[in-house]
């Protein structure tokens, strides 16, 4: 009698769940080749966590799918619900029975049926896979394939999986990973387990962003807003060069060797990725680097590496970018943030790592204005957030990423060194006196480093951000009576009082010229420049109040007299000071390079979680 009354209840618990069931609006998102699953020809070892697991029960019923249950009290009403719902069960955990299940799992996995297991379950910890899940992809020789599910509005139960049932009429978002190879090349159980379970993580992150208001509204917002850009952008697009236009729109030759895809905006960001580049091209992995600007498009055609432009942020035009390029990884440099390109990558099972991440305070209150928390979710999604100091992984924590995925790690510029500048460029300064480079200068500073610079004896070499304003910089110096001449020209500096330099790549080497270099942004309220490469060169440094992007790396050189603030008013008593503070030029150089080597090793560390092993 009680065997009937238990299955009444199995039956009636089954009808209540399937009307539950029916009332949700699923969206299922699946990576580009499509759903797995032996009814689709792919038998797989589906990952899930334990919290996660009942609407996943319920979308993937009757599909003869063998599931790893626990000999748990708790586990005997899930195992008689997962027998109505159609699928096989196999009893065991890590604490009981767990090397019998295993081999009975490898053994199903392996004639062909598809598994599916809750790495953190029965008893925990929540969201920490353990490597039995590894064997059990081996010993069954099939691909594990991380899948989540989340609904909102959903109860979130005291357990210790903070279990989640959606409720009534919930939507429901079920994103599906891609799969992964049983046999990561050199890697161990545990770390392929780490692997598996920050996999897991991505998947759940974009199903609890979809699924929430927000996340859709974010997610259709940045589609339409880019649409309208690649509507636009046709136009604006006429004047420029054929193959800048055919970048644009993603149309980039096809990659079948799958590259790691490492972004940085302009030249400066280029730069800084350049040894990352180098060092996973010296050991046979493929890359491509991309940009947005056309110095950073001149960086990455003089760095003999694959690249191009970056698309537009359309939902068009990305996709057929990555289509075409089908990245391994996508790396991208500092703030570079494109909604649509980012979501596009992450949904594809692209593993996300940004490097030199830095988010100043002004950004922090645009993206909490423009986004709330809701690019914080997305940002979670990434296997790794590596920032150059704790003050911005302070505020992409504040900005709601998920503290487990932000380290701070250093700037890889400092791994590039552009070498000493020709020694015919110190000859063109014969006879000038002391000399300063003015670096990145934005508007509004370049008048008041020239005539600062006169005035504390210093002959000013001036490096507009932009070159495009080099005709405004000249008419504007030339009106305060400073002669003045491009470097392009060539011949001796001594025949004007200012340089202007109107030639592209080279600025990181001319501060070896340099007796006192400043850097911009600093004045203007940009944040700063990068101060690195001066100091890379051993010159001493002179920037403005405003220099939060590297605000850690001023500090140290405030601290050992390597750096000096000064406002635009004290600008000439700074200048002066540096130029002689007679500080030896190596202990400049090896504050330019600290951070440098580590910030490499935690990025091939990122790439190995990552299931990339180098």
């Amino acid at each position: 009698m009680s065997d009937l009354v238990s299955k009444d209840r199995g039956f009636a618990g089954l009808i209540l769940l399937r009307l539950l069931m029916a009332s949700w609006r699923v969206d299922y998102r699946r990576p580009p080749g499509g759903r797995t699953g032996r009814p689709r020809g792919r038998p797989v070892l589906y990952c899930l966590w334990h919290a996660r697991q009942l609407p996943l029960m319920l979308s993937h019923r009757r599909e003869g799918i063998t599931t790893l249950i626990s000999l748990h009290r708790d586990g005997d009403y899930v195992a008689k619900v997962a027998k109505l719902l159609g699928f096989s069960v196999v009893r065991g955990s890590s604490t009981r029975g767990g090397a019998a299940a295993l081999k009975r799992m490898a053994s199903v996995l392996r004639s062909g049926t598809d598994c599916a297991i809750t790495p953190d379950g029965p008893r925990g910890p929540a969201f920490k896979a353990k490597p039995g899940l590894v064997l059990i992809s081996r010993l069954g020789r099939r691909p594990a394939v991380p899948i989540a599910a989340s609904g909102c509005p959903a109860l979130v139960f005291g357990s210790w999986d903070s279990f989640r049932l959606p409720l009534p009429f919930a939507r429901m978002t079920i994103v599906e990973g891609r799969p992964i190879p049983p046999s990561p090349p050199r890697m161990t159980p545990e770390q392929a387990a780490l692997h598996v379970e920050r996999e897991m993580a991505r998947v759940t992150g974009m199903a609890d962003f979809l699924a929430c208001t927000q996340g859709r509204l974010f997610e259709r917002v940045a589609g339409a807003a880019g649409r309208m850009l690649g509507f636009a952008a046709q136009a604006a697009l006429i004047g420029r060069p054929g193959n800048e236009r055919l970048e644009r729109r993603g149309i980039v030759p096809s990659r079948s060797d799958r590259p790691v895809v490492l972004h940085g905006s302009s030249a400066g960001e280029v730069n800084g990725i350049l040894p990352l580049a180098g060092h996973l091209a010296s050991r046979g992995l493929p890359v491509h680097l991309t940009c947005f600007t056309p110095a950073g498009r001149e960086a990455v055609s003089r760095s003999g590496l694959p690249g191009s432009f970056l698309p537009l942020d359309s939902p068009v035009f990305v996709e057929r970018f990555l289509e075409s390029t089908a990245p391994r990884a996508l790396v991208i440099a500092e703030t570079e943030i494109w909604p649509n390109l980012l979501m596009g990558a992450l949904l594809r099972s692209v593993p996300c790592i940004a490097v030199n991440a830095r988010l100043s305070e002004s950004s922090l209150r645009n993206y909490r204005l423009l986004a709330g928390r809701r690019i914080g979710r997305l940002l979670s999604c990434f296997c790794a957030i590596q920032c150059r100091t704790p003050g911005d992984a302070e505020r992409f924590e504040s900005l709601g990423v998920d503290p487990s995925v932000i380290e701070v790690t250093g700037d890889t510029k400092a791994l590039r060194d552009p070498g000493d500048p020709p020694a015919g460029w110190s000859s063109r300064f014969s006879g000038c006196g002391p000399v300063i480079v003015a670096g990145s200068t934005r508007p509004g500073e370049e008048r008041a480093v020239a005539l600062a610079s006169r005035k504390a004896g210093l002959f000013p070499v001036i490096a507009p951000r932009h070159l495009e304003r080099l005709g405004e910089v000249a008419d504007l110096l030339r009106s305060e009576g400073l002669r003045t001449k491009l470097w392009s020209e060539g011949g001796p500096a001594s025949g004007g009082d200012c340089i202007l330099l109107d030639e592209r790549g080279i600025l990181a080497r001319l501060y070896g010229c340099a007796d006192v270099a400043f850097v911009g942004g600093t004045i203007a309220p940009f944040g700063g420049h990068n101060v690195m490469e001066p100091l890379l060169r051993g010159v001493p440094v002179v920037v403005g109040p405003s220099h939060g992007s590297f605000e850690a790396l001023v500090q140290e050189g405030v601290r050992i007299g390597a750096v000096r603030v000064a406002d635009e008013d004290g600008l000439a008593d700074a200048f002066h000071a540096m130029a002689s503070c007679g500080l030896d030029r190596s202990i400049i150089r090896s504050l330019g390079a600290s951070g440098g080597r580590e910030a490499l090793d935690r990025f091939v560390a990122a790439l190995a979680l990552a299931g990339i092993v180098i």
